[in-house]
């Protein structure tokens, strides 16, 4: 069975959101489709993927700040005596999990069509600071209602532009050309009648095209990988915008036996600031998520990785533990503070 080893992404780009649609999920699951054994499947490969992004710390800029610090920043302008009650929320913790089906097809010897299907299911734990006319102030924390469903799907034609070995070369290029769908929901509504959060939707509403680009360099038993891939964003149907994004996504993976690879990517990401054109999401002074102001970011990470391929079959499982080294975000934002994935390949 023919060693593919996997690159990681190192992102580096601008413009996008803070987490659920910037420091994560396409780049993540169309990086692993493009280096994993899916890449290799003579006829069909068949993938389900599985993400669960921790996050808990928020950083303003590069510097990590408490919860109630960001709440007493807030406080500090608003009126000892107002005629009115105001309020301001932040995120204490966020659970985005994904489960991603995708499935690749040879229709040719160079061509192979990709297909990425995602259904993501998001928790945010709040805490709200409420001051009264009589300058009283009170915290209380809170969780919003589950966010889950279909997210958007991918389609994608991946093309060898070159390979020095038609079966198993020690050097292949390949380039990418695809679209991401608006098949998942953007307006959500929370109890109380509001749209949920931009980046907590489900789907962007939006039609995007996505560039690819990917190199692979055998040094047997070490393979070595790039994976570059741009996502040009666009206005979505309810008027939000996501910030564009680059990834860049480097692997190093070792044979040590015929059933198992353990390797190193590292992982960059730049996104830049989303644009709300109409306004509906945006509610900055009652919400840290809701302002754009707080959106894009810079990271750098580290994923070790473990690869297990079943003898004697086309199966493969991956299992690799992403950790931020280095996060810069605009404004301030909650960041991911770690991510575990876990995939099982099946290549026919």
């Amino acid at each position: 069975m023919k060693i593919l080893v996997a690159i990681f992404l190192f992102f580096m780009f601008m413009n996008s959101t803070v987490y659920a649609h910037g420091e994560c999920c396409l780049s993540r699951s169309l990086t692993e489709a493009t280096t994993s054994d899916m890449a290799v499947a003579e006829n069909l490969g068949l993938s389900l993927q599985y993400e669960y992004s921790n996050m808990k710390t928020i950083r303003d800029g590069s510097n990590s700040i408490s919860h109630n610090t960001v709440l007493d920043r807030v406080t500090e302008e608003w009126p000892e005596m107002s005629p009115e009650t105001r309020s301001f929320s932040i995120p204490t913790r966020m659970i985005m999990q994904k489960y991603t089906f995708l499935a690749a097809y040879h229709l040719t010897e160079r061509f192979q069509f990709l297909v990425n299907i995602p259904y993501v299911i998001n928790d945010m734990y709040m805490r709200k600071i409420t001051r009264n006319n009589m300058g009283m102030d009170m915290r209380m924390d809170m969780k919003m209602d589950t966010v889950e469903g279909p997210g958007d799907m991918t389609l994608m034609g991946l093309y060898t532009l070159l390979a020095d070995e038609p079966a198993n070369p020690t050097k292949k290029l390949t380039l990418g050309l695809g679209v991401k769908t608006p098949t998942g929901e953007n307006d959500e509504v929370s109890e109380s009648g509001s749209l949920v959060h931009a980046m907590m939707q489900p789907g962007t509403g939006s039609w995007d095209p996505l560039f690819l680009v990917n190199y692979m360099r055998s040094f047997y038993p070490l393979v070595l990988q790039a994976n570059l891939l741009y996502h040009m964003t666009t206005e979505g149907d309810q008027g939000y915008e996501f910030g564009d994004k680059v990834s860049l996504d480097i692997i190093a993976r070792y044979r040590v036996a015929s059933y198992l690879n353990p390797g190193l990517e590292l992982n960059g990401l730049y996104a830049g600031e989303d644009t709300d054109h109409d306004g509906k999401y945006s509610r900055p002074d009652t919400s840290l998520l809701d302002n754009t102001d707080n959106t894009g970011i810079t990271s750098l990470s580290v994923t070790p990785t473990v690869r297990v391929n079943i003898p004697k079959t086309g199966g493969s499982v991956d299992l690799k533990f992403q950790k931020p080294i280095y996060q810069n975000a605009n404004g301030t934002q909650q960041v991911v503070d770690w991510r575990a994935m876990a995939s099982v390949v099946w290549a026919f």
